[in-house]
């Protein structure tokens, strides 16, 4: 378990520091001032400084940051310093701030696109609610002539809900080779369709459709234009489930269900905990841990753009405040805002966190 800890930190660690990076390319691009690049959250253990920047390496190994010229300052003298973060018109200091969660991104779809296609152009497909799922289907067998694909949802068979794993089997094997009819749809739930087949009788007996099901939903991708943008396509599912699914959480907490929400949200215990189940099977199961890394990469994206304070997103809403109304917001005020937001999300961290650990004892 140690080792598997000691993998999510470096991997976590990895993360944000390209994350990082993608603010720090584009500050240089633009010829601002990079006072330090920090790896970790401080204190700091040392640092070394290579041109006019400190790099350093922080106690914490659960983040990184990046610390421009004129970024927090109230200084005056800054808004004349041509190397200095505020003195650059609104639209590079965007670029500069959006640059981290395009960093994130960018590295999630490469990362999906590299799972789909070690994996033959299939991968897993998280959902909202359980379900059964069609995740194999045997050659010239009934489901493949059907026209039955993996990835589809099992709703019904012969008019029966399918409700557990093993309803779908134990309802097929109940039919004794007579003719079975399939309700289905696709991974979504859309695109309902009710398909009839006669099971095929093996060599030992067994009277079978062909079809291997699963709890979990996988996502096939057959054609050329499918496979060449599926990383980013992923992506884009990934991102709209994730939305859904927030937007569900902030109902459970608006309406005191607290034990549901606990249950869809995981902090950087929980994270290390899944980790660690997924690295305890073995080298199989690092196909799968790539993909927990996209995901994780692509959550950090999405929840960085969000336009809440103290993150990229929530300094992002001051700019484009200036840009519309070409009217800086006073720095003073700004800085209130993002110290109460950060606040906040402290608290909030520990909950998860204290939620976490609730959730790994018995």
């Amino acid at each position: 378990m140690l080792i598997s800890i000691l993998i999510f930190i470096i991997t976590l660690l990895v993360l944000v520091v390209i994350h990082e990076l993608g603010h720090f390319i584009m500050a240089k691009r633009f010829g601002i001032k990079v006072e330090e690049f920090g790896f970790g959250i401080p204190p700091k253990i040392f640092g070394k400084k290579i041109g006019e920047t400190l790099y350093s390496l922080n106690a914490l190994p659960l983040g990184g940051f990046v610390r421009l010229l004129g970024e927090d300052e109230i200084d005056k003298k800054l808004l004349n310093n041509p190397r200095s973060f505020a003195s650059q018109n609104v639209w590079k200091r965007i670029l500069v701030v959006v640059a981290g969660v395009v960093m994130n991104l960018i590295l999630s779809w490469i990362i999906f696109y590299t799972v789909i296609f070690y994996q033959n152009f299939k991968i897993v497909y998280p959902t909202l609610e359980p379900a059964v799922f069609v995740g194999y289907l045997e050659k010239d067998f009934p489901a493949q002539k059907a026209g039955i694909n993996i990835g589809d949802k099992v709703l019904e068979v012969d008019g029966r809900e399918v409700k557990q794993f093993e309803d779908a089997r134990n309802f097929i094997r109940e039919k004794k080779g007579e003719a079975v009819t399939l309700t289905l749809s696709d991974i979504d739930g859309k695109n309902q369709r009710v398909l009839t087949m006669m099971p095929k009788k093996t060599e030992g007996g067994e009277a079978l459709i062909g079809v291997g099901f699963s709890p979990l939903a996988t996502k096939q991708y057959t054609r050329g234009v499918e496979k060449i943008f599926s990383g980013i396509t992923y992506s884009y599912n990934l991102t709209r489930l994730t939305f859904v699914g927030l937007k569900r959480t902030i109902s459970d907490l608006i309406f005191g269900n607290f034990k549901s929400a606990s249950q869809s949200v995981a902090g950087p215990v929980g994270l290390a905990n899944m980790s660690n189940n997924i690295l305890s099977s073995g080298r199989e199961a690092w196909p799968f841990y790539l993909w927990f890394v996209g995901v994780i990469s692509l959550t950090l994206s999405i929840f960085n753009i969000l336009p809440i304070p103290a993150l990229d997103g929530g300094r992002l809403l001051f700019l484009v405040i200036e840009a519309v109304s070409k009217k800086k917001v006073r720095e003073d005020i700004e800085r209130l805002v993002h110290q109460i937001g950060f606040v906040l999300l402290l608290a909030l961290a520990l909950l998860v966190t204290y939620s976490d650990i609730r959730k790994m004892l018995p």
